[in-house]
Protein backbone atom coordinates (compact mmCIF):
# COMPACT_ATOMS: atom_id res chain seq x y z
CA UNK A 1 0.00 0.00 0.00
CA UNK A 2 2.89 2.49 0.66
CA UNK A 3 3.83 2.21 -3.10
CA UNK A 4 0.41 3.90 -3.77
CA UNK A 5 0.95 6.59 -1.01
CA UNK A 6 -1.31 5.43 1.39
CA UNK A 7 -0.27 6.04 5.07
CA UNK A 8 1.09 9.33 3.80
CA UNK A 9 0.00 12.59 3.35
CA UNK A 10 0.99 13.90 -0.42
CA UNK A 11 0.73 16.21 -2.73
CA UNK A 12 -0.95 15.78 -6.32
CA UNK A 13 -0.09 18.75 -8.85
CA UNK A 14 -2.00 17.65 -11.99
CA UNK A 15 -6.02 17.50 -12.28
CA UNK A 16 -6.01 14.42 -14.37
CA UNK A 17 -4.38 12.62 -11.29
CA UNK A 18 -6.54 14.06 -8.93
CA UNK A 19 -9.33 12.49 -11.87
CA UNK A 20 -7.48 9.03 -12.03
CA UNK A 21 -6.78 8.87 -8.21
CA UNK A 22 -10.67 9.70 -7.14
CA UNK A 23 -11.87 7.31 -9.27
CA UNK A 24 -9.52 4.41 -8.51
CA UNK A 25 -9.04 4.32 -4.70
CA UNK A 26 -11.00 2.33 -2.76
CA UNK A 27 -11.30 5.33 -0.37
CA UNK A 28 -9.62 8.97 -0.86
CA UNK A 29 -9.42 12.26 1.19
CA UNK A 30 -8.09 15.33 -1.27
CA UNK A 31 -7.63 18.20 0.58
CA UNK A 32 -8.33 21.08 -1.69
CA UNK A 33 -5.77 24.20 0.07
CA UNK A 34 -4.03 27.61 -1.05
CA UNK A 35 -0.55 28.13 1.14
CA UNK A 36 -1.36 31.51 1.42
CA UNK A 37 -4.56 30.59 3.75
CA UNK A 38 -3.71 29.84 7.36
CA UNK A 39 -6.93 27.34 7.94
CA UNK A 40 -5.42 25.28 5.14
CA UNK A 41 -2.09 24.93 6.89
CA UNK A 42 -4.31 23.86 10.01
CA UNK A 43 -6.01 21.23 8.05
CA UNK A 44 -2.80 20.01 6.29
CA UNK A 45 -1.16 19.63 10.14
CA UNK A 46 -4.34 17.68 11.53
CA UNK A 47 -4.19 15.43 8.31
CA UNK A 48 -1.02 14.77 8.15
CA UNK A 49 -1.13 13.49 11.70
CA UNK A 50 -4.28 11.45 10.51
CA UNK A 51 -2.58 9.61 7.09
CA UNK A 52 -0.21 7.44 8.90
CA UNK A 53 -2.79 5.25 10.87
CA UNK A 54 -4.85 4.45 7.90
CA UNK A 55 -3.58 2.97 5.39
CA UNK A 56 -6.73 1.88 3.60
CA UNK A 57 -7.35 5.77 2.60
CA UNK A 58 -5.36 7.69 0.59
CA UNK A 59 -4.74 11.06 2.04
CA UNK A 60 -3.63 14.09 -0.49
CA UNK A 61 -3.87 17.81 -0.85
CA UNK A 62 -4.39 19.86 -4.35
CA UNK A 63 -3.12 23.44 -4.73
CA UNK A 64 -6.47 24.95 -6.15
CA UNK A 65 -4.59 26.97 -8.41
CA UNK A 66 -3.59 24.19 -10.40
CA UNK A 67 -6.66 22.57 -10.82
CA UNK A 68 -9.36 25.40 -11.70
CA UNK A 69 -11.27 23.38 -13.86
CA UNK A 70 -11.93 20.51 -10.91
CA UNK A 71 -12.26 23.37 -8.26
CA UNK A 72 -15.18 24.91 -10.80
CA UNK A 73 -16.84 21.20 -11.24
CA UNK A 74 -16.43 20.49 -7.89
CA UNK A 75 -18.15 23.96 -6.72
CA UNK A 76 -15.17 24.54 -4.21
CA UNK A 77 -15.78 27.97 -3.22
CA UNK A 78 -14.45 28.07 0.54
CA UNK A 79 -11.66 26.98 1.72
CA UNK A 80 -9.87 24.40 3.55
CA UNK A 81 -12.45 22.13 1.41
CA UNK A 82 -11.80 18.27 2.21
CA UNK A 83 -14.03 15.98 0.03
CA UNK A 84 -14.22 12.23 0.90
CA UNK A 85 -14.34 10.06 -2.01
CA UNK A 86 -14.94 6.12 -1.25
CA UNK A 87 -15.41 4.09 -4.86
CA UNK A 88 -14.77 6.78 -6.76
CA UNK A 89 -17.86 8.60 -5.80
CA UNK A 90 -18.20 12.07 -3.82
CA UNK A 91 -19.27 10.53 -0.35
CA UNK A 92 -19.07 14.01 2.08
CA UNK A 93 -17.24 17.42 2.03
CA UNK A 94 -16.06 19.42 4.89
CA UNK A 95 -16.03 22.82 4.00
CA UNK A 96 -14.13 25.27 6.15
CA UNK A 97 -14.34 24.60 10.05
CA UNK A 98 -17.83 24.85 10.32
CA UNK A 99 -18.41 21.14 11.28
CA UNK A 100 -15.29 20.84 13.39
CA UNK A 101 -16.36 23.37 16.10
CA UNK A 102 -15.82 26.44 14.00
CA UNK A 103 -12.67 27.00 15.93
CA UNK A 104 -9.08 27.05 14.80
CA UNK A 105 -8.31 24.91 17.89
CA UNK A 106 -9.99 21.84 16.75
CA UNK A 107 -8.62 18.34 17.88
CA UNK A 108 -7.11 16.06 15.36
CA UNK A 109 -9.45 13.53 17.37
CA UNK A 110 -12.42 15.68 15.91
CA UNK A 111 -11.58 15.72 12.40
CA UNK A 112 -10.68 11.40 12.62
CA UNK A 113 -14.12 11.42 14.19
CA UNK A 114 -16.16 13.07 11.33
CA UNK A 115 -13.58 11.31 8.53
CA UNK A 116 -14.90 7.86 10.19
CA UNK A 117 -18.71 9.61 10.13
CA UNK A 118 -18.25 9.92 6.59
CA UNK A 119 -17.00 6.36 6.12
CA UNK A 120 -13.79 7.70 4.22
CA UNK A 121 -11.21 5.98 7.22
CA UNK A 122 -12.47 2.87 9.18
CA UNK A 123 -12.80 3.46 12.97
CA UNK A 124 -11.45 -0.24 13.24
CA UNK A 125 -8.03 0.41 11.74
CA UNK A 126 -7.20 1.67 15.35
CA UNK A 127 -6.85 -0.62 18.06
CA UNK A 128 -9.22 -1.70 20.89
CA UNK A 129 -11.68 0.64 18.23
CA UNK A 130 -10.37 3.87 19.76
CA UNK A 131 -9.82 7.13 17.21
CA UNK A 132 -6.46 9.07 17.77
CA UNK A 133 -6.52 8.12 21.27
CA UNK A 134 -3.18 9.47 21.26
CA UNK A 135 -4.65 12.92 20.19
CA UNK A 136 -7.56 12.66 22.48
CA UNK A 137 -8.17 16.61 23.65
CA UNK A 138 -5.19 18.16 21.72
CA UNK A 139 -5.07 20.97 19.04
CA UNK A 140 -2.79 21.84 16.56
CA UNK A 141 -2.57 25.21 17.99
CA UNK A 142 -1.42 23.51 21.34
CA UNK A 143 2.07 24.43 22.04
CA UNK A 144 4.98 22.38 23.37
CA UNK A 145 8.14 24.66 24.99
CA UNK A 146 10.17 23.61 22.94
CA UNK A 147 7.91 24.54 19.00
CA UNK A 148 8.30 27.67 18.59
CA UNK A 149 5.42 27.76 15.67
CA UNK A 150 2.94 26.46 18.16
CA UNK A 151 2.49 23.09 15.96
CA UNK A 152 2.27 20.20 18.21
CA UNK A 153 4.09 16.82 16.80
CA UNK A 154 3.49 13.86 18.95
CA UNK A 155 6.65 12.16 17.28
Amino acid sequence: MREKEHGRYSEITDEKEVIRITAQEARCVIHFYHRDFGRCQIMDKHLELIAPHHFKTRFSRVFVESVPWLVEKLHIKILPCVICFVNGVTKDRLIGFEELGNDDAFTTATLELRLAQSGVIDSRERKAGNLVTQYAGRSIRDKDEEDEEGWRSDE
